[in-house]
């Protein structure tokens, strides 16, 4: 038995008593700490469709619980459980919760939404291939790091869906806005994800960073991070070093 199912078993009993369910998801949140249980969180999500207890788990303020709080916890949990409700049913008011989560200013919620995204994905790709199509045009600069951290999910791209998040890349790149809100953020997102989508097609991949390489030295900076990763590195060594060269 997984680790997974394990903690599934855990949970099952629990399931119909939110006080005690709480108290277990709290106890073995691992938080305060570096690395919240990801293996718990993928198991909630699993088994726990309360939308009820979910929509009040997700409206904890960070005010109240910031990204270390064992209760923002639960607002990862209710992300992620999201996502896999959404993946089973196609719900479009549960992507509509985890687009406005997206925003959060705590970065662990932030990344449970890219989760949940993720479970989406897995299951009905053109379903995020629409939503973040409709989405990319106005999206802020969390938006624009949930869409691309979402899409860099190797268990769901081949050659034709990479293609398709290059081209969600593109408009990032062109529209850097270095010292705005949240740019960190999104920098240090983009630093890893061109090698993801490059991985998956490198014809387009390559062509792409090629094309931002000169820019400006925020996007070089960018850009030599993402051939500096061995996912491209290694396979590729022969032009990730040509590029390397032209970046200097």
């Amino acid at each position: 038995m997984t680790k997974k199912e394990q903690l599934i078993e855990q949970l099952r009993p629990l399931l119909d008593d939110r006080q005690a369910l709480e108290t277990f998801l709290l106890t073995h949140s691992n938080l305060p700490g570096p690395r919240a249980n990801l293996e718990l969180l993928w198991a909630v999500a699993e088994v726990y469709d309360n939308r009820d207890v979910l929509d009040n788990w997700r409206k904890i303020p960070a005010e109240e619980a910031d990204a270390n709080d064992p209760r923002n916890y639960l607002v990862c949990a209710a992300a992620v459980c999201y996502g896999k409700m959404a993946a089973r049913s196609g719900d479009a008011d549960l992507i509509a919760i985890l687009k406005e989560m997206a925003k959060d200013s705590r970065w662990r919620v932030r990344e449970s939404v890219a989760f949940a995204f993720q479970f989406i994905g897995e299951v009905h790709f053109d379903v995020l291939r629409s939503t973040f199509t409709d989405w990319m045009p106005a999206a802020d600069t969390l938006e624009q790091r949930a869409i691309l951290v979402s899409l860099a999910h190797p268990p769901f791209l081949n050659e034709e869906r990479a293609a398709f998040c290059l081209e969600m890349t593109e408009p990032v790149l062109a529209s850097l806005a270095p010292g705005s809100p949240d740019f960190e953020a999104l920098r240090k997102s983009l630093e890893f994800v061109i090698s993801v989508f490059a991985a998956a097609h490198p014809t387009k991949g390559f062509a792409l960073m090629e094309k931002w390489i000169g820019a400006d030295k925020v996007r070089d900076r960018i850009l030599k991070a993402n051939l500096k990763k061995n996912r491209i590195a290694r396979p590729f060594p022969e032009e990730t070093a040509r590029l390397l060269e032209e970046l200097g």
